[in-house]
C-alpha cells in the first residue's frame, strides 16, 4: 500500500511540476518536497517491510543525503510563496551541509561491491535488528542518521511556522487567495509534523527495543501517514489556484498604476493588503483593455503566458487576476472574443469570398471544427444556421 501511495505522490509531483512550471518558479520546490517524502517512505518500507534482497539493496542508504533536502526545500516553498518571490543568496547553500556531510560519509558505501550491498540487505530481510550493527555511514552512527532527518526536518517546519505566524498577523483584510493560502500552507505544515513524529518515534525506538514488534505496531500507522500525503497533493489538483500563491504587485507596478491607487484609496492608513488589491484591479482592468485594444486573441497560439509577457506580468499574476477579479476564466473570455469576433465577419457577409476555414483562422480558432462547437456552443447555432438566421 505505501509503495503504490508513495509512487502515486511521486507521478502527481511530476505532473504538477511539468504543468505550473510557468506559473512559478519555485512550485518546484513544492514538488521536490513531496518525491523527497515519498522515496524516504518507499525506501522504509522495503528496507522494514519489503522480503526482496535487491529493492533493499537499492533503497537502504543510497538516498540518505536527499532526505536531509526535505526540510530546506518545505521552508523555502513556504517563504516564497508567502513573499511571492525568491532570492537566492550564498549563504543560502549553508543548508546544504547537514546533506553534503551525509553524502561524504556514505562515499565508501556507494563504491562498496554490489554483494556486500546484497549481503547487508540479506542480514536486514532475515532479521530486521540486525539494521543496528551495520554500519551506515563512515563519519555517523546509525542513530544519529535516523534522527537527523526528523529531527532537522522539524527545525525546518517550525521556522516555516514562524514566518507563517507573522504573515497572518501583519493582514488586515485578507483576501480570499491569503486564506486559501495560509490554511493550505498550515494543514501542509501540521500533515508534514505528524509524519515526522512518526518517524523521530521510530528512530529512537529502534536502538532500544525490538525492532520487528515496535514496526509491526506502528505499519497501519505509518499507512494512515502516506494516505494523508496523498491527499495533500490530491488536492493541489483540486484547488489549482494553491499554485497562485499570494501575489503581491506593489513592488512591480508603475508610477501610472501608484498614483491610481492612491487615487482610489486616499486614506493615509491604508494597509498593504488593500493597496495590494487596489494593484490587481488595475492589472485586471489592463488585461481587459488589452484583449479589446490589441485583440490577441485572434492569434490561435494565445495563451497565458503570451499574455504575461505581453503585459510584462509574472503569469500567476495574470492567473490570479482572471480567479478573483474578472468574471470569468481565461478560456472563456479568449472563447467568447473569437466569438464575437466571428460572429461580426458573418455578419458582414465574408463567406462570400472566403471559406469557413478562413474564418475559423480570421478568428483565431485552430481548426474548422474548435470553431463549429465553440461557435455552437456559445450562441446555441453553428456559423451556417447563424447566416440563414441573420439574413435579410
Amino acid at each position: 500500500m505505501i509503495v503504490f501511495l508513495s509512487s502515486t505522490i511521486i507521478l502527481l509531483s511530476i505532473i504538477m511540476f511539468l504543468y505550473n512550471r510557468n506559473l512559478k518558479n519555485y512550485s518546484g520546490l513544492l514538488s521536490l518536497f513531496l518525491i523527497i517524502f515519498a522515496i524516504y517512505a518507499i525506501a522504509h518500507n522495503q528496507t522494514f517491510y519489503g522480503n526482496n534482497e535487491f529493492l533493499i539493496a537499492i533503497f537502504w542508504n543510497n538516498f540518505s543525503p536527499l532526505y536531509l533536502l526535505a526540510g530546506p526545500s518545505l521552508y523555502f516553498y513556504v517563504k516564497a510563496t508567502l513573499e511571492d518571490k525568491i532570492t537566492w543568496k550564498w549563504y543560502h547553500l549553508l543548508h546544504l551541509i547537514p546533506a553534503v556531510l551525509l553524502f561524504i560519509g556514505i562515499i565508501p558505501y556507494y563504491f562498496s561491491p554490489l554483494e556486500e550491498k546484497l549481503n547487508a540487505a540479506r542480514l536486514i530481510a532475515a532479521d530486521v535488528n540486525n539494521i543496528k550493527t551495520i554500519r551506515m555511514n563512515a563519519i555517523f552512527p546509525n542513530l544519529i542518521v535516523f534522527l537527523s532527518r526528523p529531527l532537522l526536518s522539524t527545525s525546518y517546519i517550525i521556522a516555516s511556522g514562524i514566518i507563517l505566524i507573522k504573515k497572518i498577523k501583519t493582514q488586515k483584510d485578507p483576501s480570499k487567495q491569503f486564506q486559501l493560502i495560509t490554511r493550505w500552507i498550515s494543514i501542509l505544515l501540521i500533515i508534514s509534523f505528524i509524519l515526522l513524529v512518526i518517524l523521530a518515534a521510530m528512530g529512537t525506538n529502534l536502538f532500544k527495543n525490538d525492532t520487528r514488534t515496535m514496526l509491526d505496531k506502528m505499519q497501519q500507522l505509518h499507512v494512515w501517514a502516506g494516505a494523508l500525503m496523498l491527499v495533500l497533493t490530491l488536492t493541489l489538483m483540486l484547488f489549482p489556484q494553491i499554485f497562485y500563491g499570494i501575489p503581491i504587485r506593489e513592488t512591480e507596478i508603475s508610477q501610472q498604476e501608484k498614483i491610481a491607487i492612491i487615487t482610489e484609496t486616499p486614506e493615509k492608513n491604508t494597509d498593504s493588503s488593500k493597496r495590494n488589491k487596489e494593484s490587481f484591479k488595475i492589472l485586471s482592468e489592463k488585461i481587459l483593455t488589452y484583449f479589446d485594444e490589441e485583440k490577441p486573441y485572434l492569434n490561435p497560439a494565445f495563451n497565458l503566458t503570451l499574455l504575461a509577457n505581453a503585459l510584462n506580468v509574472p503569469q500567476h499574476h495574470i492567473s490570479y487576476c482572471f480567479s478573483d477579479f474578472i468574471d470569468t476564466s481565461f478560456t472563456t473570455l479568449r472563447a467568447s472574443k473569437r466569438v464575437e469576433h466571428a460572429k461580426s465577419l458573418l455578419l458582414q457577409g465574408i463567406t462570400q469570398e472566403y471559406s469557413m476555414d478562413k474564418v475559423a483562422a480570421m478568428s483565431g480558432f485552430a481548426s474548422r471544427s474548435t470553431f463549429f462547437s465553440t461557435f455552437k456552443e456559445y450562441t446555441g447555432l453553428t456559423p451556417t444556421e447563424f447566416i440563414e438566421k441573420n439574413k435579410s
